[in-house]
């Protein structure tokens, strides 16, 4: 049987021989029939979420301000096949093992979390005595079914949330306002990993420009410490790559990333 893309990356870049005999046990689902609901849904996009969480910084890092999270482009990148992606996370979502999120920093950027994590995440940072936040999160995550929005008529009608509910879960940062009739699910602090996101990214990509023909071999800016990425070289190589921020070109010398015409253009109109 091929193996898939993911598989390979989590089996060469891992030195526990255990990981390598998952990682090669997810492949044999992926050659269960599509008729079978749980066996078609992880296989590549589950795998690709495992390599790139794999380089997450640990807690004391951002201070345990969120689950470990990958963005949804980050998987593009291990995964050569974004339909294949979207509809595997999609599946994923609707079963209630990962939740995604919409980042500020675009329409399009996503944030993904196994929902168990996040789950976690919100209840130690929100439980108090006396109030029902993980009650009312599992039933929240239960009725939007992988959405990363639920609207009024969700909460309110189908849910039955009270207006005390639903403050609980806006104070808890766990619902945010879209407009007047929904809200988006988010991330409570998610704020700190925004802000080391898009700081870290910038300064790689500042790294990459000012080479030689805005071009770096992938294995030498891995092996750069930069003061301030906090969010680790490797967990950027794969943001920028799935973002297209940069072309990967295979060479006899390793894949080579150069600067993509886009990001030299938005380089430019900032002068």
């Amino acid at each position: 049987m091929k193996r898939t893309l993911a598989s390979r990356e989590v089996a060469e870049q891992s030195d526990d021989p255990k990981k390598s005999r998952g990682a090669a046990a997810a492949d044999e689902d992926c050659g269960i029939d599509d008729g079978d609901l749980v066996a078609a849904v992880l296989c590549e996009t589950q795998n690709a979420f495992q390599l790139v969480t794999s380089s997450f910084p640990s807690a004391t890092v951002l201070g345990g301000s969120v689950p470990p999270l990958a963005l949804k482009h980050q998987l593009y990148a291990v995964v050569n096949d974004r339909t294949r992606v979207d509809r595997q996370l999609l599946e994923l979502s609707r079963n209630g093992v990962v939740q995604m999120f919409q980042l500020t920093t675009g329409a399009n950027d996503y944030a993904v979390a196994m929902q168990s994590d996040y789950k976690r995440h919100v209840v130690q940072r929100c439980a108090v005595a006396g109030n029902n936040i993980e009650t009312l999160l599992n039933k929240l995550l239960a009725g939007c079914g992988g959405e990363v929005t639920a609207t009024r008529q969700l909460v309110k009608d189908k849910l039955e949330f009270s207006e005390a509910d639903i403050t609980l879960l806006v104070s808890a940062g766990v619902l945010v306002m879209c407009n007047v009739n929904s809200w988006y699910l988010a991330i409570p602090n998610a704020s700190v990993f925004v802000k080391a996101l898009t700081n870290g990214r910038r300064m790689v990509l500042q790294t990459i420009r000012k080479q030689r023909h805005h071009e770096m071999l992938e294995s030498e800016l891995a092996r750069r410490n930069l003061a301030g990425v906090r969010l680790g070289m490797r967990y950027h190589i794969y943001d920028i790559k799935g973002a297209e921020h940069v072309t990967s070109l295979h060479t006899t010398s390793g894949d080579l990333l150069r600067l993509s015409d886009s990001s030299k253009k938005n380089r430019t109109q900032r002068r």
